[in-house]
C-alpha cells in the first residue's frame, strides 16, 4: 500500500511541474486568478475532508460485501488484470461524466466546475464536495463488481488526478505534436472545448485520460466553432454572476438561479 503522504508528495510534485509549464509557456493570459484560485483551493481542503472522513466508512462497506462472484478480473492473472481494470475505468469515468452532463440533477452538481471562467491546473480541483461523494461510492461500486486489484485502484488514482491537472492546465502545445498526442489520450485543447459555454460543444470531449472513448461513442469535437483563441469558457449563467464566496459555490447546485437546466447542459 502506497503512504498517503507519499501521495500527497506525488501530487505536490505533478502541480509543481504544471504550474512552471504553464507559468512559461501559457495558452493563454489569465486575468481572474486570484479569485478562481481561492475558490477552487478551498474547494479542494473541503473535498480532501470529506473524502477522508467517508472514503473508510464507504470502503470498509465495499469490504463487507461478499464477492461478487462473477467479478471476471480476479480470473486474469495479474499483470493482464492491472491493464484491463486501467482500461475498464477510465471507460467508467468517461460514461460517469457524461452522465453528469446528461442527468439535471447531477448536472446541477458538476456545473460547480463549469462555472469556474478560466481553465488553469487549479480547476482540476474545482469540484462540488457532493459530486465527489458520488464519484467515490461509484468507484467502490465498480471495485466489488469488477474485482480490480488493490494496485490498479492506487495506479487509476494516480492516472486520473494527473491527467485531470494536464487537462486543465493553460500550456500551448504546439498543434502538429497536440493532433498526435490526441490520437491516443486527451489533451489541454481538447478538453479545453468541453468547457465552451456553446451547447454542442461542452457536451462532448468527455474524456479524461484516453481520447478512444469519445471517437468511440460519437461524442469528439475536435475544433471549436469560434477558434481555439477565441473560445469563451465557462456558464453563460455566470458570466454576469460568478459566486464570491466558497459558501456560494457549495450552495449553487441548489439555489433557484442554477435549477433551470439551460442550453449549455
Amino acid at each position: 500500500m502506497i503512504d498517503y503522504s507519499l501521495r500527497i508528495g506525488i501530487f505536490l510534485l505533478l502541480v509543481s511541474a504544471l504550474l512552471i509549464w504553464q507559468w512559461r509557456a501559457p495558452r493563454k493570459p489569465l486575468q481572474q486568478w486570484r479569485l478562481r484560485w481561492r475558490h477552487n483551493i478551498s474547494l479542494l481542503v473541503v473535498d480532501s475532508l470529506l473524502v477522508r472522513l467517508c472514503q473508510p466508512l464507504i470502503l470498509s462497506f465495499v469490504a463487507l460485501l461478499p464477492a461478487f462472484i462473477y467479478a471476471p478480473l480476479p480470473n486474469l492473472p495479474e499483470p493482464i488484470a492491472i491493464i484491463v481494470a486501467l482500461v475498464l475505468m477510465d471507460a467508467l469515468i468517461y460514461w460517469q461524466h457524461r452522465l453528469f452532463h446528461t442527468v439535471p440533477w447531477l448536472w446541477r452538481l458538476h456545473r460547480v466546475h463549469h462555472s469556474d471562467p478560466e481553465l488553469d491546473v487549479s480547476s482540476a480541483v474545482r469540484f462540488h464536495p457532493v459530486e465527489i461523494l458520488l464519484s467515490l461510492a461509484i468507484k467502490a461500486l465498480a471495485i466489488w463488481l469488477l474485482g480490480i486489484p488493490v494496485l490498479a485502484v492506487l495506479l487509476f488514482d494516480a492516472l486520473l488526478n494527473g491527467f485531470a491537472m494536464f487537462n486543465h492546465t493553460n500550456v500551448h502545445i504546439r498543434d502538429k505534436f497536440d493532433q498526435l498526442l490526441r490520437l491516443f489520450v486527451v489533451t489541454p485543447d481538447m478538453h479545453r472545448i468541453h468547457h465552451s459555454r456553446t451547447s454542442q460543444e461542452a457536451n462532448s470531449n468527455y474524456g479524461f485520460c484516453l481520447s478512444i472513448w469519445d471517437r468511440l461513442f460519437q461524442s469528439y469535437t475536435p475544433d471549436s466553432e469560434h477558434g481555439d483563441n477565441a473560445l469563451n469558457i465557462g456558464m453563460p449563467d455566470t458570466q454576469h454572476y460568478a459566486p464570491k464566496t466558497l459558501l456560494e459555490l457549495l450552495k449553487m447546485p441548489f439555489t433557484s438561479l442554477f435549477h433551470r437546466k439551460d442550453s449549455s447542459s
